[in-house]
């Protein structure tokens, strides 16, 4: 699947269909976002600037991060800045425009944890 052909929600979905079966991480959907509810007030919901997916890699306990944009997509100052704070706390962080770029991001970080 590549992100030419595929809006970033198809994306987001091949990727925790094709991660999701890996035992050795756990990761699920990470919704931000804000809705107003039945009396009109705005409610946010989630971190700004967190990523689409979140998860932990079985080996060491460390956060997994996956940002998914378009071919096109840019990262927001704050998914920027998440990014840095993930990465400075030891956590892996992978930004992805197709479900191949995530699991060989994936794959990377297992490798260098001794965990593939």
């Amino acid at each position: 699947m590549t992100s030419r052909q595929y809006p970033e929600t198809a994306i987001v979905k091949g990727i925790l269909a094709a991660l999701g079966r890996d035992p050795r991480i756990r990761i699920w959907r990470n919704n931000t976002g804000a809705f107003r509810d039945a009396t009109g007030r705005l409610v946010r919901f989630g971190l700004p600037g967190s990523a689409d997916i979140t998860g932990i890699m079985r080996r060491g306990g460390r956060r997994l991060e996956i940002e998914v944009k378009t071919a096109t997509g840019r990262q927001t100052e704050q998914q920027a800045a998440f990014q840095n704070m993930i990465t400075l706390y030891g956590g892996v962080y992978i930004l992805a425009r197709s479900v191949d770029e995530a699991m060989d991001g994936v794959e990377g970080a297992l490798r260098e944890s001794g965990a593939a």
